[in-house]
């Protein structure tokens, strides 16, 4: 029987005839008790957290402080309400343009359908009015400078 010290812990092996069989402390493993033993092989730290070994025992370190606890696991108010706000907007957002989309449906189904046209009389006003715009009558005056006098100013 031997005894094994190893930075002030203690490891008792027994030398059998053939076999050498330490009892390692807690926290030390191999067979002469000189591996220290990774808690963090068997451990998951959520969201995205770094695992640290340390003697005896692990650390999850949270990557900033929107997440705590001994796996931050817990999340801050802070993220919820940003996750609330964002589905709030995704929700708006989706609604709009599915009543975008109704309503042009709607509108299709009443020209081509039934062959009304609700907004006819606006579509006409308008196109008269760029024809306006584009016949512009053009009056033109034109004024002589010295010129002979004509016989009906006489």
């Amino acid at each position: 029987m031997c005894v094994l010290f190893i930075d002030a812990y203690i490891g008792t092996c027994n030398d059998l005839n053939t076999t050498f069989n330490c009892s390692c402390p807690t926290g030390w493993t191999g067979q002469h008790c000189e591996l220290i033993v990774d808690f963090c092989a068997n451990q998951t730290c959520q969201n995205n957290a770094i695992c640290r070994p340390s003697f005896r025992n692990f650390t999850c370190e949270c990557l900033g402080e929107n997440y705590s606890g001994r796996y931050c696991e817990i999340v801050s108010t802070k993220i919820k309400i940003y996750k609330i706000v964002s589905k709030s907007f995704a929700y708006v957002g989706i609604l709009a343009i599915c009543m975008v989309i109704g309503f042009i449906i709607i509108m299709d189904i009443l020209k081509y359908g039934f062959g009304i046209d609700p907004v006819e009389p606006e579509r006409r006003r308008l196109r008269r009015q760029q024809l306006l715009k584009k016949h512009k009558p053009v009056i033109q005056r034109f004024v002589y400078v010295n010129a002979p006098p004509s016989n009906y100013e006489q």
